[in-house]
């Protein structure tokens, strides 16, 4: 009986051996998960932006599911995002012109909002700080002065001069 003991024994820990053997192989080949479902192409987040200022919430989630190709749950969220005044950041583009450039290029092209909302999804810049970055890259010449006409407290990022002033309230 002693044998037969010693032999259930061996066997036991040999199958316990296996079992923490395989759990361990399991974890090493973790599943690391990144959000590409919340990233929304740039021109996107702007039509989306502009249905949802014309009240037209739901058409702005079916745009938003429809051409970023997600989910209803993923595209109701991105909407709520940016009927928050929130912007996602765009699909990484590479591009061989730099920030400056590419929103020069938008500006010239009459997508002035495309220009504001690129500028705060790569540079997680505020409403009023990327405003004043497309203005300043735009040639506007009230760039340096707030909506009262005084002189704003600026820095210059890239040779460009950016309100570090405003600040947007927090969304509702």
């Amino acid at each position: 009986m002693d044998a037969l003991e010693s032999i259930l024994l061996v066997l036991l820990l040999v199958i316990l051996g296996l079992g923490i053997s395989r759990w361990m192989g399991q974890r090493k080949a973790s599943r690391i998960y990144v959000g590409l479902d919340l990233m929304t192409p740039v021109d996107v987040q702007v039509r989306a932006h502009d249905l949802i200022e014309a009240g037209r919430f739901h058409d702005a989630v079916d745009l938003i599911r429809k051409e970023s190709q997600v989910s209803g749950p993923t595209a109701l969220e991105v909407a709520k995002v940016l009927r928050a005044g929130g912007v996602l950041p765009g699909f990484p583009v590479f591009d061989e012109d730099d920030l400056p450039t590419r929103i020069r290029k938008l500006i010239e092209a009459g997508h002035r909002k495309q220009a504001v909302f690129l500028a705060r999804s790569t540079e997680d810049m505020s409403q009023p700080e990327a405003e004043a970055f497309v203005d300043a890259l735009s040639g506007e010449p009230n760039a340096g002065r707030s909506s009262g006409g005084a002189p704003v407290q600026q820095s210059v990022t890239d040779g460009v001069v950016v309100d570090r002033s405003c600040r947007l309230p927090p969304p509702r």
